[in-house]
């Protein structure tokens, strides 16, 4: 079993990891990888996967996807933060999305541009994953919810209160890198699913937030994530009842 952590912050618990180089048709990708729980796991900055630190619409996702497929990784959990339109998701919590809007435009979202291919997302994220996150924060006591509607928009700037009222009717939180990594990740057939961790609420329902601030409040999450990812290594066996690895069967025309 292979599994990755996707994160926009790099995390103490893989401090001293062995560094790989991996190469893919779009570009090479930098991973961190150790043994946890006598699983291999790899970490990947997808900011930084290679070079400066790049804005949410500048990252390769299918780079770092790829990259990732290359390895034989088949579970990805990725971490991300995300302003709250939800009353009930305040900042802190920690949030597991079950579904997703795409309002992201000039990014690249599939493989196959040679052939028709057309992958079911009717569970968008995997629900095996999913539930092992979510026992893992029960375990923990971590403050959390485990069903969200997550809006992707493009970035980097954020979203203006005309069009966070908008969102009020379709979405819980708002963020900008899920979108196309969770559809990337499904046509390698990988069981991914989501950390969310609500900085603060959206345009017009709070006062404005500096980047700072965010910064600072993810700092004072981290230990809770590191531990979160811990425990749901631990958790994640090679018995699952999800359809993710049959993602591609009967998916082209």
């Amino acid at each position: 079993m292979r599994i990755a952590i996707i994160s926009g912050h790099d995390l103490d618990i893989f401090k001293g990891s062995e560094e790989i180089l991996v190469e893919t048709p779009y570009g090479n990708v930098r991973l961190s990888r150790k043994i946890m729980e006598d699983k291999e796991i790899f970490f990947l900055n997808r900011h930084n996967s290679m070079g400066p630190p790049l804005p949410p619409h500048k990252i390769d996702y299918r780079a770092n996807i790829e990259a990732l497929s290359k390895c034989k990784v088949d579970t990805v959990i990725s971490i991300g933060t995300v302003g709250s339109i939800n009353e009930e998701m305040k900042p802190g919590t920690i949030v597991i999305p079950h579904d997703f809007i795409d309002f992201t435009k000039c990014r690249t979202y599939t493989f196959f541009n040679e052939k028709r291919v057309h992958i079911d997302m009717s569970e968008p994220f995997c629900t095996y994953l999913r539930k092992v996150l979510s026992e893992s924060c029960k375990s923990l006591k971590l403050e959390h919810k485990d069903r969200a509607v997550y809006l992707a928009t493009e970035g980097p700037r954020l979203e203006t209160p005309a069009e966070i009222r908008l969102f009020l009717k379709f979405a819980d939180v708002v963020g900008m890198t899920l979108v196309p990594e969770v559809v990337l990740a499904r046509e390698k057939r990988m069981c991914y699913a989501s950390i969310c961790i609500v900085c603060n609420m959206a345009a017009g329902l709070q006062e404005r937030l500096t980047a700072r601030e965010i910064v600072r409040l993810v700092s004072q999450k981290k230990r809770h994530i590191e531990n979160l990812i811990v425990e749901a290594i631990k958790r994640i066996s090679e018995v699952r009842d999800c359809d993710c690895r049959y993602a591609l069967e009967e998916a082209e025309i």
